[in-house]
């Protein structure tokens, strides 16, 4: 398996120095997901981490009223299932590979010394847990806070800035979401979230594609996300 030279800013392996990252992508065993596979399960007791190498996976949970909220996207450099290895308590989140996975399936009591060994990726997860939960604390904010095409808009550009590849037509997102789990990541129904992005494209803010956005004009959006 191809290993990533360069990871994407702000993920896991990004924060890590070399001999870190050498070390945990030794450990544990490589599997490969398929696109739809669950890579982990909600309430399910297990005992690894996984360390996404080349990825895109959501991050989701079933509500009370049956319906499943998106929670998050992962990509290559992340780590998924590390709330439950530091709780002890049953997974919190189904984690879905939306595109095929290639990844490393690392027991618990494994990454448990590789921290003890390696300070600075000890740091660096307590530092993307607490990323993860302003992300979560942010959302809910929104949602109390400000209009549907707002909530949108910060999406977006966060995502933007996360994961978008430049082209000559602006940043473009291709992370395999539909409408209506981007709806989910800012609190809106399927119907909202597809007429708010009309909207954003009438405007010239954004082009849609099949599971694909491409951000034409980032300061017209960034705009949006601050009114």
């Amino acid at each position: 398996m191809a290993i990533p030279s360069n990871w994407p800013v702000g993920t896991y392996l990004d924060t890590l120095g070399p001999v870190a990252q050498t070390a945990l992508l030794g450990l544990g065993v490589p599997k490969l997901f398929r696109r739809g596979d669950v890579i982990m399960r909600e309430s399910e007791r297990s005992d690894y981490v996984v360390v996404l190498v080349q990825a895109l996976v959501k991050v989701t949970e079933t509500l009370g009223n049956g319906r499943v909220a998106l929670l998050n996207i992962k990509v290559g450099g992340d780590v998924v299932g590390e709330m439950a290895f530091l709780s002890g308590e049953p997974r919190s989140a189904t984690v879905t590979a939306c595109v095929d996975t290639r990844a490393r399936v690392v027991a618990s009591a494994q990454f448990q010394r590789f921290l003890g060994e390696h300070p600075e990726a000890n740091l660096a997860l307590t530092r993307m847990i607490m990323k993860t939960l302003r992300w979560n604390q942010q959302r809910r904010v929104d949602v109390n806070g400000y209009s549907a095409v707002v909530r949108l808009a910060r999406v977006l550009n966060h995502l933007a800035d996360a994961y978008g590849r430049p082209g000559p037509y602006g940043v473009t997102l291709k992370l395999g979401l539909t409408q209506g789990e981007l709806g989910s990541l800012v609190g809106v129904e399927e119907d909202t979230a597809r007429r708010e992005l009309r909207v954003l494209r009438d405007r010239g803010v954004i082009s849609m594609g099949y599971r694909a956005i491409t951000i034409v004009d980032l300061d017209v959006l960034a705009e949006v996300a601050c009114a």
